[in-house]
């Protein structure tokens, strides 16, 4: 069965859709050319995702593999992977004019849904809604191993947060992110010294993402070597680690390169 992480905010503009962008990218990047990645958006709208990744709107979405479902059609060919959508490695799954009253009488194929999903894929992503009132993101929070809540460096916020990480048995995995992280108060360090939670995080502001964003260009970011890379990189190493996807041996690739060269000059 393949592994589920839910990024989730209480906050809207926390930069959840852009934060799943490069971690899912990142761990594509990192992992074996047969790792599966699926990035499902929850938001019932057009995401951000679908221009970032290269999607158009019109491509199958979460509804129409829920009637696909309910036709008996799942298990026949071709395949969930084959039916889904994909992107410079990365399978997308969006929720475009999925409606809410269609979600919630159909709360039961979409749950079914998911488990279909981990039986195809060795990672999903979920982008989900900053509300407790989505059902697609309920269901998702139930069923995900892993938990990434992103929040803003702001006092008022971080107070509204329970920082108790793994402290209470919880057999799922929480990890807490600052997003757009500055040398301001609060500071990553005061909050470990307050809350002490078990895995907390920063994914530091860059100047360079925002006007890239502004410009239309984001999708050229990943060729950055920024901090703000740099810190998602930590958050994407520890998953692959915690799920244990298959990545690339980097001293495998080495020797093998050398070995060839070494069979040239011979």
């Amino acid at each position: 069965m393949g592994k589920t992480a839910a990024v989730i905010s209480e906050v809207k503009n926390s930069g959840k859709s852009v934060f799943t962008y490069i971690l899912a990218n990142q761990i594509r990047e990192m992992s074996t050319q047969d790792t599966k990645i699926l990035v499902c958006c929850l938001n019932s709208k057009f995401s951000l995702l679908y221009k970032l990744l290269g999607i158009n709107e019109t491509s199958p979405g979460i509804e129409e593999f829920i009637n696909l479902q309910e036709a008996g059609c799942e298990n026949k060919s071709p395949t969930l992977a084959d039916l889904i959508p994909k992107s410079n490695g990365i399978y997308f799954l969006g929720s475009y004019k999925t409606t809410n009253s269609y979600v919630d009488r159909n709360a039961d194929g979409f749950s079914k849904l998911v488990d279909s999903l981990k039986k195809t894929f060795d990672l999903i992503i979920f982008d989900t809604v900053s509300s407790k009132e989505n059902t697609l993101t309920n269901i998702v929070l139930e069923k995900s191993s892993m938990v990434i809540n992103l929040f803003v460096q702001d006092a008022e916020s971080v107070d509204k947060l329970n920082l108790v990480g793994d402290k209470g048995g919880h057999k799922r995995n929480e990890i807490y992110v600052m997003s757009k992280y500055r040398d301001i108060y609060p500071k990553v360090s005061d909050i470990k010294r307050r809350f002490s939670p078990d895995k907390l995080y920063k994914m530091d502001y860059c100047k360079t993402l925002q006007e890239m964003k502004n410009r239309d260009s984001l999708h050229l970011y990943l060729q950055r070597d920024t901090e703000c890379n740099q810190s998602v990189r930590d958050i994407s190493k520890y998953i692959t680690q915690v799920f244990d996807i298959k990545t690339k041996n980097k001293k495998n690739k080495r020797m093998n390169y050398l070995k060839s060269i070494f069979e040239i000059l011979t």
